[in-house]
């Protein structure tokens, strides 16, 4: 079976796709506060083929009907691939599945790959939430330092 080109040397087979093409609707967005992010672009690998490089951002690509598997990521120091996420995303011929890639916060963490959602409040909360707590413990700190003089 041939493939379908997606771009950047990329070419995606799925032996077990049905008759027909669909378009998978990719959605990769990072948290708002995490800018360290900003300084890679994610990384997305359908069933097993090699990572495409793509940016941040929405992107349709055409794949074949059927069941595919999605892996998607951003490189980073420690984890090399930080945020790691994969989910089976169903297309049927002549449909737009919509699948959404959320980097987490912190590196560590699993990222979220799955149905689009309205995760963006809950995460700006988050967000400001860890990076509050931050600031107090600096200032803490410095307030120590200074009054240890």
């Amino acid at each position: 079976m041939a493939g379908i080109d997606l771009g950047g040397g990329f070419v995606m087979t799925n032996e077990n796709s049905a008759a027909g093409e669909g378009t998978m609707s990719v959605t990769l967005s990072r948290p708002a506060g995490a800018f360290l992010y900003s300084a890679s672009k994610p990384r997305l690998s359908l069933d097993g083929g090699d990572p495409v490089v793509l940016s941040w951002g929405t992107h349709r690509l055409p794949v074949p009907a059927g069941r595919h598997r999605v892996q998607a990521w951003v490189p980073y120091l420690l984890p090399r691939r930080a945020g790691r996420a994969e989910a089976v995303v169903a297309v049927a011929s002549g449909r737009t599945a919509e699948v959404e890639y959320v980097a987490p916060v912190v590196t560590f963490a699993k990222g979220y790959l799955g149905a689009s959602t309205r995760r963006s409040a809950r995460r700006a909360r988050a967000v400001v939430v860890v990076n509050g707590i931050a600031v107090v413990l600096f200032v803490l700190m410095l307030a120590v330092t200074l009054l240890a003089r």
